[in-house]
Parts: structure tokens; sequence; C-alpha cells
């Protein structure tokens, strides 16, 4: 690929993977709707296909949740990208990883099936607000941890924009902010946003439930691939800084 190609496959990649992620963002609070009413369907709690019994509907989105987790977890092993860089140039790598992830975010927003048993229900207008926005700040804290490590280098614009030097700086062993306090801020504000909802469904909750089951194993994965990088280094981080919540010492 020439470097314009993998310039412009880089950016159209980003912002489908940003995209993607405002998708999900609105779709697992029924959001969508505020914004655009015609694609208010595209809700965890909404009918976007035709509608199926509650054992399908479980098992389909079961299926969904799993193939998000395969996904992320599959193409961020080391082995992988191994075998995708030796068909494309290793500047396209990531973001081939994020475009792969708005098609798999995209496919869950259209064949999520509705299970709209209610788990809890705030009533309180005040209370939802104040929920509402624990679940918006999550996805910030989320946010705001791409920033702090390297975003452009986690969305694929820096390796696509610099193919000569893809990995320059993403190397180093860095702890900014929030990760001196937790060694993994980014999953867990989406821990925050999926228990954050004024209307547990059975569907949200299954939601939540894969995605935490999903997180706990990428973890296991992320952090063994760590381990060898970096060595003892990454080992005394883990003794100091909790993983997915803060380690206070008395």
């Amino acid at each position: 690929m020439s470097r314009i190609i993998i310039m412009a496959y880089g950016l159209v990649c980003y912002v489908l993977g940003v995209a993607s992620l405002v998708l999900f963002i609105l779709f697992a609070n029924n959001h969508i709707g505020l914004l655009l009413p015609e694609y208010m369907s595209l809700g965890i709690d909404h009918a976007n296909t035709a509608p199926t019994g509650p054992v399908m509907a479980f098992a389909i989105n079961v299926a969904l949740i799993v193939l998000f987790g395969l996904q992320h977890t599959v193409m961020a092993r080391q082995s992988f990208k191994s075998r995708l860089v030796a068909l494309l140039p290793p500047a396209a790598e990531r973001s081939t990883y994020v475009l792969m992830t708005a098609i798999v975010i995209m496919v869950m927003a259209q064949y999520w099936q509705p299970m709209t048993g209610s788990i809890w229900l705030v009533e309180n207008e005040t209370a939802r607000l104040v929920i509402t926005g624990i679940y918006y700040f999550g996805w910030a804290f989320t946010l705001a941890a791409t920033y702090m490590l390297n975003h452009n280098h986690l969305f694929g614009l820096q390796q696509s924009f610099k193919p000569d030097d893809p990995d320059a700086g993403a190397k180093e062993f860095v702890t900014p902010m929030f990760y001196k306090v937790v060694r993994h801020p980014i999953q867990t504000g989406v821990l925050i946003a999926m228990v954050a909802t004024p209307d547990m469904t059975v569907g949200r909750a299954t939601l939540a439930v894969g995605m935490i089951v999903y997180i706990l194993v990428g973890l296991h994965y992320e952090e063994r691939d760590l381990i060898t990088e970096f060595g003892d280094t990454y080992r005394d981080y883990m003794k100091r800084v909790g993983g997915l919540l803060p380690r206070f010492r008395h």
C-alpha cells in the first residue's frame, strides 16, 4: 500500500471506530432516539429485527457478546497480529482492528434482541438524572484514559500517519494520571457505565454481565502479554496498583 492509501485507510477506520463507540454508548442506554428519532429501534430495549422467543433472544444476545469478546481478544494477541501483518502493512494492523470492532458493534446494535423484563426501575427524576450522569461519566473516564495513554495509537491513527515508525513512543512503560490509581482505567470506565442505568432490564443485565466477563478474561491475556513485554517492571506495578479498582493502603 502507498503512504496515501494507508493514511486514508487509517482515517476511515478511525471515523468508523469513533462512530461505532458513540453508537454503542447510545445503544446501551436507549438514547439513540434522543438524537435520531428515526433510529430509535437501535436501542437495547427496542426491537430492530423480527421478534423471537425469550430463549432464542438470550442465545442470540450471548452469541453477539461472545463475537465481540472473541474479536477483541483474538485480534489483540501477538500471534494473530503476526499473521495479519503478513497480509497487510504493519501500519494498517491497528486500523484493521478498529475497523473490525466497528463492524462487530454495528452488528450487535442491529441484531440485539430486546429482553425487557425489569430488574430495577428508578422512577425519581433526580435519581434518574444522577445515575444517567454516572453512566456518561464512566464513558468520559474511559475516553480520558485513552488520551492519557496514547489515543491516536490505540485507534490506529499514529500508525497509519507515521508508517515508517508506527510504534514511536508506544512501547515505553508509563503510568500517567488515572494509571497511577488503577492499572486498567479504560476498562474501569466501561464497568462504571455497564452498571449505571436507571432502567436495568434483563437485556441490559445480560450485556453488563457479558461485558464484565469479557473484561476479566481479556485482561488476563493482556496482563500476561504485558508481563512478557515489561517483565519485573510490570510485576512491581501489579503489586502497587489495583487492576480495575483502587487499592487503598492503611
